[in-house]
């Protein structure tokens, strides 16, 4: 299924990349999720940034129909990997990955920070996986509003973290 998120920012990609690598920042992020934050890497690798998170994640939300399967919270692990992308802002690849009873979900797309007048396009593509046969398709959707949401979450506290009211 795919996800797709734009958002503007007052700021230059510069410093909207250097607030989504601050540990301080993430640990606000996962908090305005309702997370538990277990833990936070940042690499250097290939010529950019990875930073992985791994976080606790409350299941509220999640469709009825899946959670007697997946309890309270579920282990999540949040990567992404930042590189130049030549044009004055930033290519990141995304990868979130969730384990349920020995089945995934996972997010991958990119997320490209670009200069434009007055600041930064943040713009999000990438699709949702769900490895369950026969719900897998709905599971996919259910994963999808999700990420859409944090999506919306994180636009709120990277806001405030740059002074920004938005548009």
């Amino acid at each position: 299924m795919p996800i797709d998120h734009t958002a503007l920012y007052a700021a230059g990609p510069d410093d909207v990349l250097a607030v989504l690598g601050d540990e301080s920042f993430l640990r606000d992020y996962a908090r305005a999720l309702g997370a538990r934050l277990q833990s936070v890497e940042s690499t250097d690798v290939d010529g950019g940034t990875q930073t992985t998170l791994r976080l606790l994640v409350p299941t509220t939300g999640i469709p009825a129909v899946f959670t007697r399967f997946v309890g309270n919270e579920v282990a999540v692990v949040d990567r992404r990997t930042w590189t130049v992308d030549g044009d004055r802002g930033y290519r990141g690849g995304l990868q979130v990955t969730a384990e349920v009873f020995g089945r995934s979900a996972v997010v991958r797309g990119e997320r490209r920070l670009t200069a434009v007048a007055g600041g930064t396009r943040s713009t999000v593509t990438g699709e949702a996986e769900v490895d369950a046969p026969l719900v897998g398709r709905q599971a996919e959707a259910a994963v999808r509003e999700l990420a859409l949401v944090v999506l919306r979450r994180e636009d709120e506290v990277l806001r405030g973290w740059l002074g920004d009211p938005g548009s």
